[in-house]
């Protein structure tokens, strides 16, 4: 900025006022000192702010239609699209609720720099919102099988990945105004959006889905102004003692609900749905958080009191499963999805062992036998073959078989009398810490406990347009004339049984 930008700047940001009109008692009071003063320090002016923004659109949309100019649509590998199909309902619920997180924010503190760059924010959140929807619209109307892309935002309140964002994300704008700023721009975005938005693009341009790069690309590039915010509010806070035990118990929490989250369904949407690997997501987690947000953001932090998370040696060692767990899990409940779970074969057994040694003991198995039941002639489900369905976390909302099945930390967690389900010890921590946050989850189990499965599927309404067929399919190589259908789920006869019947209260 030129010196007559930087004196603007300055004096449009020193305009501040007291609300003469209605309670502007904030939902949530916070617990910290803000001071009155902070910085914004990429000093964005609003006209300079809506053309950047004007142009990236122009280009992103434009690049839509050279898309189907050239054909490029049907480039795609149907498997990354397939993972797509959960993967960015959960990006745009973030984004939306992002928005009333800035809201919150603007609203609950009396900094008037802070104000105005969580506004900016809040704009660029409603942009993400609406280039997603334009790229799931894109999809509709020119993937493979669009079977699913409509059912998606449904999806987050009626599929058991869906539970996942809703717990994550809403602590964006719940609870503590201060505590959901570090939730948001210090964690989710200095932390995991370089890993979401930037490495996975290259996924995406290896399985043919430039469509996809583009977006998040795009959006990515608003990212770093959110980290200046996140930024700019911690060296605010961190002016005031008080604030830094605060802090480091927010980072703490909120690192270990976003590990478990994140890194299970990006790992996941990665890695299952791309037939060409670019990368092995543990080594992109060490590159991205450990190397960047820990050693490059966290380290300098250290001189004002903050400190790293206590729990990253047990997340670094976490990302070299709860993916794959979460994977065979999605597989295995494939009836109940909106997504098609194609069979892992030869190719990708030989990978995952050459980058996660160790994973044929555990997985491949379990993958063989999934694979010689996608016929509907063959009438068994991987189901019928799990001991019991595993619960699903009250505080993350994964699946309780993490690590893996054959070593998950499953335990039951007592508060106020009742009993719940946690899939790990920071999992247990953060139910014990902020119970009020989490008791009151229903678990996806226990309304469908003693059903048929093909009424739970009739009751989600999981049906293609035919009356008949399912949404989900166990395989992409399936006849089309012959997938599976209700009538097929009916004749197993698969009873849902919830594995904490009468132990949760």
């Amino acid at each position: 900025m030129t010196k007559n930008q930087v004196a603007i700047h300055d004096k449009a940001k020193s305009y501040d006022w007291d609300y003469t009109f209605g309670d502007q008692t904030p939902k949530w009071e916070t617990k910290y000192k803000i001071p009155t003063k902070g910085r914004d320090p990429f000093r964005m002016l609003v006209r300079d702010y809506m053309k950047m923004e004007a142009e990236k659109d122009d280009r992103t949309y434009g690049f839509f239609d050279g898309l189907l100019r050239t054909g490029e649509a049907g480039r795609i590998q149907p498997r990354m699209q397939e993972t797509m199909k959960l993967v960015l309902p959960l990006l745009t619920n973030a984004e939306f609720q992002a928005v009333a997180a800035c809201g919150m924010i603007i609203s609950s503190i009396k900094n008037q720099e802070m104000r105005q760059g969580y506004a900016a924010q809040m704009v660029d959140e409603m942009r993400h919102t609406q280039l997603e929807m334009a790229l799931r619209h894109y999809y509709v109307k020119h993937s493979a099988d669009p079977s699913g892309w409509d059912w998606g935002q449904r999806g987050l309140y009626q599929h058991p990945g869906g539970h996942v964002s809703l717990s994550l994300f809403q602590g964006f704008n719940t609870g503590d105004p201060m505590d959901n700023m570090i939730c948001l721009n210090v964690i989710t975005e200095i932390a995991y959006t370089n890993i979401l938005l930037v490495a996975t693009p290259q996924y995406a341009v290896h399985n043919g889905d430039n469509a996809l790069a583009t977006t998040v690309l795009s959006i990515q590039s608003d990212e770093a102004r959110h980290m200046a915010n996140g930024y700019g509010s911690l060296m605010n806070l961190v002016q005031e003692e008080d604030n830094i035990p605060l802090i480091n118990t927010a980072i703490e929490r909120f690192f270990w609900h976003s590990h478990r989250a994140l890194d299970a369904a990006v790992g996941w949407g990665n890695e299952y749905g791309g037939v060409n690997r670019p990368w092995a997501y543990k080594d992109a987690y060490q590159e991205w958080v450990v190397d960047d947000f820990i050693g490059g953001f966290m380290d300098r932090m250290t001189e004002f009191g903050l400190r790293p998370p206590e729990r990253l040696a047990a997340a670094v060692e976490a990302t070299k499963w709860i993916h794959h767990t979460l994977g065979l899990v999605l597989a295995a409940a494939w009836p109940l999805n909106f997504f098609r779970s194609d069979p892992m074969g030869p190719a990708d057994f030989e990978w995952f062992e050459n980058h996660y040694p160790g994973w044929s003991g555990v997985y491949q198995e379990l993958w063989e036998a999934y694979g010689s039941m996608v016929d509907p002639s063959c009438g068994h489900l991987l189901l019928q073959e799990l001991e019991s369905l595993p619960p699903f976390c009250q505080v993350c909302r994964l699946p309780c078989a993490m690590p893996h099945l054959g070593a998950n930390e499953f335990r039951l967690v007592e508060v106020d009398g009742k009993q719940y389900p946690a899939c790990s010890e920071g999992c247990e921590w953060m139910m014990r810490t902020w119970p009020n946050a989490y008791k009151d989850c229903h678990q996806f189990w226990s309304k469908y406990h003693g059903w048929d499965l093909a009424d739970v599927i009739l009751d989600l309404e999981l049906i293609r347009p035919d009356g008949r067929t399912l949404m989900g399919q166990p395989s992409l190589s399936l006849d089309p004339d012959r997938l599976w259908t209700i009538d097929d789920i009916r004749r197993i006869g698969y009873e849902v049984k919830d594995p904490l019947h009468g132990v949760v209260g």
